[in-house]
């Protein structure tokens, strides 16, 4: 397959590699290889990978650096450096810049999709960590993040609370009066209409369909996170 194929059908979106020659185009039946800079950074932008794998050359270290920055934006994003067997000091480089590992261009196509599946498998939040909201997003209480699409969606500290509370006891109605009292505390002698307000910021944020919403209101009582199988 050309290096510069990057709509393969075949090609799986989940990973994502800049090359024009060595062990990485060997995994083009299980990643999506391009051997263009610019094609390569619509891709990660575009096809949120989880796993993007640059050769150097033809990575530059701009692209380094803009690849270790959407890996600090992105807490699903894994990132993977590969320099010629003699080129230390660039994996070095690599590894300082918050790649989360720097090989060998030499490394045999087995070991790196080895390599490439365990960095996979730990880009997926331990099991309880992490709530589905709706289909496409995910509250990560570890990491105290939302995430459309495993793009991070930002929330204000008390949005992120209140949506972690509803969302631990899905179906469960709750009072703005008790939503008060657990989220901001019971000393808090503000106007229950605070709730109203986040609720609102909330809705923006994670509402697709106005029609068959996620936070739901009930009348006289307060609101509810319906799961998402509702």
């Amino acid at each position: 397959m050309p290096p510069s194929d990057a709509g393969h059908a075949a090609l799986r979106p989940g990973w994502i590699g800049l090359a024009v020659d060595g062990p990485l185009l060997a995994l083009a039946d299980r990643a999506r290889i391009v051997g263009d800079i610019a094609a390569f950074m619509a891709l990660v932008d575009q096809a949120r990978p989880r796993i993007a794998v640059v050769s150097e050359p033809p990575a530059t270290a701009e692209l380094l650096d803009w690849l270790a920055h959407e890996r600090r934006r992105r807490t699903r994003l894994r990132i993977v450096h590969l320099a010629a067997e003699d080129a230390v000091d660039a994996r070095l480089d690599a590894l300082r810049r918050g790649f989360d590992a720097a090989l060998p261009s030499t490394i045999e196509p087995d070991e790196l999709h080895g390599r490439l599946s365990l960095l996979d498998e730990g880009a997926h939040p331990p099991p309880g960590t992490a709530i589905e909201i709706a289909a496409g997003l995910e509250l990560d209480l570890m990491a105290h993040e939302l995430r459309r699409d495993g793009a991070p969606v930002h929330l204000r500290p008390k949005e992120f609370q209140l949506l972690a509370m509803l969302a631990g006891h899905p179906g469960r109605a709750y009072s703005r009066r008790q939503l008060l009292d657990r989220v901001w505390g019971q000393e808090h002698d503000g106007d229950p209409r605070t709730v109203d307000v986040h609720i609102r910021w909330l809705r923006s944020k994670i509402e697709r369909d106005p029609a068959r919403p996620v936070l739901v209101t009930l009348r006289g009582i307060g609101y509810r996170l319906d799961p998402p199988d509702r």
